[in-house]
């Protein structure tokens, strides 16, 4: 136990209800971003270095179940239980369209190239909503055989990928086509999936189970064990050598990637762990829980030794910068957010 040291969280309050969805922005010329999406019906955004509130986007009437930024940071979505997947602008938190479903929406994503959103819900249909046109119908691709949890974009937008709320296994479509290409054979349902940064691996967490497949050829690459059902889990995106997985035992377990073996334990939230990622950078980890927190980890002393180059100009967010985006952000009618600043001080 001597290597697992114990490491002091940010702890980000404001949510009132469980946190269920994690999101960080690329890099961008004003540093990096968190979104977060809660059963309390508002995402909302965050400094991603500092874990500072930035703003809460305010319109939706039911649970919000996923949460998205673009690449540049400039508009958000998030799809929730009131039948809606809606667009925000992510500078002033203004509502620029809501995308009516029939049921659930369950996940959501944005293209690379951003001109593009797709979702994805309880009525097993992918949709892709063409941004430039929010108001055209959206192209539907059906056949899933089930509810659908996760979806992703990959190969330069070429390919998207589903999973299932009750079904194991990871579909991916050709977008030009609407046809299943390939399935990545799981036992369970596969609850998290994601793209690894360099576009290699797949990530991701079936009950007890964490996978890594070939982004390109879909085979296999790594499967190992867990201690107990890991609802999410995050590759480290610079070196790749390590990832972690959060779930029901309420613990965010840090793994060696070539191995297996246990390398961190951190210990912190109340409640079951919803969802992990990794910063762009690497050098820092987000987790969401049941009990309505967000907690941001250092990855810890391996990095110290490594160069240092992500804590570049262009990452660290320059106070400035901050206080503009801050300052253009529509803040509720209802005077919510003020609680949420004091509850942030905390």
């Amino acid at each position: 136990m001597d290597k697992k040291k114990v490491a002091v969280p940010l702890v980000c309050h404001g949510h009132s209800r469980p946190v269920v969805d994690l999101f960080y922005s690329p890099v961008t010329p004003d540093g990096f971003f968190l979104i977060s999406a809660s059963k309390d019906s508002t995402p909302m955004l965050r400094n991603g270095e500092t874990g500072d509130w930035i703003g809460t986007f305010e319109g939706h009437k039911g649970a919000v179940w996923s949460c998205s930024l673009d690449t540049n940071a400039l508009r958000a979505a998030s799809g929730s239980a009131d039948f809606t997947a809606k667009l925000w602008d992510a500078l002033t938190g203004d509502e620029l369209h809501s995308f009516e479903h029939k049921h659930i929406v369950r996940a959501c994503a944005f293209s690379e190239d951003t001109h593009f959103l797709l979702t994805g819900g309880v009525e097993k249909v992918l949709r892709i909503f063409d941004l430039n046109r929010p108001d055209a119908p959206p192209r539907e691709v059906e056949n899933s055989p089930g509810s659908i949890r996760t979806v992703a974009w990959l190969h330069s937008d070429q390919t998207i990928l589903s999973s299932c709320t009750d079904n194991g296994g990871v579909r991916l479509w050709d977008v030009r086509t609407g046809q299943i290409v390939h399935t990545l054979e799981t036992k369970s349902p596969v609850t998290s999936a994601e793209v690894s940064q360099d576009g290699r691996y797949i990530t991701t967490a079936d009950g007890t189970t964490v996978k890594f497949w070939d982004a390109n050829h879909y085979g296999l690459v790594k499967s190992y064990n867990m201690p107990c059902n890991m609802e999410s889990a995050s590759l480290e995106p610079r070196f790749g050598n390590k990832f972690i997985a959060g779930g029901e035992d309420m613990w965010i377990h840090m793994f060696d990637f070539n191995t297996g073996e246990e390398i961190g334990c951190n210990k912190g939230h109340h409640g079951p762990v919803h969802c992990v990622r990794f910063s762009p950078g690497g050098e820092s980890y987000a987790s969401g829980s049941e009990d309505g927190t967000i907690r941001i980890w250092q990855t810890g002393p391996q990095n110290l030794e490594e160069p240092d180059s992500f804590v570049s100009g262009k990452v660290k967010v320059e106070v400035d910068e901050v206080t503009r985006k801050v300052e253009g952000f529509h803040i509720g009618k209802d005077g919510k957010t003020g609680n949420k600043e004091k509850a942030l001080d905390g």
